[in-house]
């Protein structure tokens, strides 16, 4: 097959038998080092009798979802990165659990916060009803089976990578190129925003996102302690809505206080593309 268009692919996923192929090749990755299956052993392990139909639909599949190698069929790289996250959504914890008690309190009113899961991202929310963040990335299996530290740091984790693609000019959900900066968005405020012209995914961010992963700020955490990456995100007030400081409009200039809760501060001033123009210790 040639190049494959997203609605080609669809159309591949879209026929029972080819679902079957790919599961069994995505159960033979998962289940040991080896991920070939020859002909017969994917044959039956799809549990198709006829084997013409078998090999039509198994032709279908080769060239974008599967390769056939020397050792036998594999699931391409597209295929497994693609079929193994619709995999992983199909069988994702409910997506209705109740929700999760995290580290941190509320600095509207000082309650305990939870994680509140709803589609592909959670709602940071305190028992007062008050909502934290506009949504952090996640799905239910990132807080699944998790003490309320682990997930904190799970959620961490995922945001923050996604974030730093985000800003990068990389979009976090399919690896495309994205042109970002920060506006003023009607009912938000100020935000980075860089869409994606490829798969359509709409990236928004705090302004202190823009610089969660700057060096000065990795060093300033790291010497007291705090590990840039890993921190929960909400416990860090620079990285919640509306922290910065207009320092000008024209041209737009945003400071960014980092550390403003200890006795010495890290002050950055931001232009339109996120980039970081000026700073200083205070």
């Amino acid at each position: 097959m040639g190049e494959t268009s997203s609605v080609d692919v669809f159309e591949l996923l879209g026929q029972e038998t080819r679902v079957e192929i790919l599961r069994a090749l995505l159960a033979a990755r998962r289940d040991g080092p080896d991920p070939f299956l020859s002909f017969t052993e994917l044959k039956d392990a799809a549990g198709v009798r006829d084997t013409g139909r078998f090999n039509y639909h198994l032709n279908q599949l080769l060239g974008t979802l599967v390769v056939d190698t020397e050792d036998g069929y594999r699931l391409s790289s597209f295929g497994f990165r693609l079929f193994a996250r619709l995999s992983a959504g199909l069988s994702d914890p409910d997506p209705d659990i109740e929700p999760v008690p995290l580290p941190g309190h509320c600095p509207e009113c000082d309650a305990e916060l939870a994680a509140a899961a709803g589609g592909n991202q959670f709602q940071l929310v305190c028992g007062e009803g008050h909502t934290l963040n506009e949504g952090l990335l996640g799905s239910p299996r990132a807080v699944a089976n998790r003490s309320p530290e682990a997930a904190a740091e799970t959620l961490a984790l995922v945001n923050t990578q996604a974030t730093e693609l985000g800003v990068s000019g990389v979009c976090p959900s399919c690896h495309g190129r994205t042109e970002g900066g920060i506006e003023h968005v009607e009912g938000y405020g100020y935000r980075y925003r860089a869409p994606c012209s490829d798969c359509g995914n709409q990236f928004a961010t705090t302004v202190g996102d823009c610089v969660a992963t700057h060096p000065e700020v990795v060093s300033f955490l790291a010497e007291r302690g705090i590990d840039a990456r890993r921190e929960a995100t909400w416990t860090l007030p620079f990285r919640l809505p509306d922290t910065e400081t207009v320092v000008s409009e024209d041209p737009l200039r945003l400071r960014v206080t980092v550390g403003a809760e200890f006795e010495e501060s890290l002050d950055l001033v931001l232009d339109r593309t996120g980039s970081v123009v000026d700073g200083d210790l205070a």
